[in-house]
Formats: structure tokens, sequence, C-alpha cells
């Protein structure tokens, strides 16, 4: 794993401290349903939508092209520029199959928190010299 990606991990994980950087999903109603900030609050909020709020929630039609605020909101708040490009290219492929949209959206942002998940478990169990002899004991 590359140096860029451990800093787009870990700004994922703590996300974002500012409200007005975060995410807003919202009903059809214009009503808040979630604020999002960081990559496990996102999970959180796309396993809780239904497949009708899904596209409307991430996803605008603006002069006839479809624009992914979410996609953006990911490569400019959380960074990772990898993550957004997959998401957009899901909303043009599925714009028309919403239950296959959400599974592979889901799917994509779950397994990069699964990613992250694994990366803390393993340095969690790294200690330098708890135990062992310090190069300055030797």
């Amino acid at each position: 794993m590359e140096v860029t990606d451990l800093h787009v991990l870990a700004k994922m994980a703590s996300g974002t401290p500012n409200e007005e950087d975060a995410f807003t999903i919202r009903d059809k109603d214009d009503n808040e349903i979630s604020r999002i900030h960081n990559l496990r609050e996102l999970v959180d909020a796309l396993s809780n939508l239904s497949i009708e709020e899904l596209y409307p929630s991430i996803c605008r039609v603006s002069d006839g092209e479809t624009e992914c605020d979410i996609a953006l909101w990911i490569h400019y708040v959380l960074g990772d520029a990898t993550l957004s490009a997959k998401i957009f290219h899901l909303v043009e492929e599925y714009k028309d199959k919403p239950e296959k949209l959400k599974l592979e959206i889901f799917n994509l942002c779950f397994n990069r928190y699964l990613n992250f998940q694994e990366l803390m478990d393993f340095t969690d169990e790294i200690t330098m010299f708890e135990n062992d002899e310090k190069p300055s004991d030797i």
C-alpha cells in the first residue's frame, strides 16, 4: 500500500470536522435524512437508504447532465479520487437499474471501509519496543 493510499484512508476515517463540509442526504421533499462526515457514516447511510431514495440523494440532473454529488464530495472532502471515479461510473452505468446501483455503490464503499478497518487492525498489533530491549538499553 502506498503512502498516498494511507493518507486517503486516514482522511476518510477522520472525515471532516466542519459541518459545512458534511454531505447531506435529503429526501424528495428536501428534508434532511442524514449528514455524513466520514466513510463509516457513508456506509451506514447507504445501507439505510431505500432504493427509491438513493439516486435523488446522491445525484441530480443539471442541464441534461448527471451530476453525482456524492462522488464529488468523496473526491474533494475525503480525498479519494479513485472511489469517486468508480461511483460516478456506476451512476452512469446503472442509472436505470436502481437496485443494482445501490448494491454496487454500497459494495464499493463497504469494501473501502473494510480495507481501512483491516489496516487499522494491523497497525494496532504493531507495538515497537513494548517488551523488547530498546536500542538504548543495549
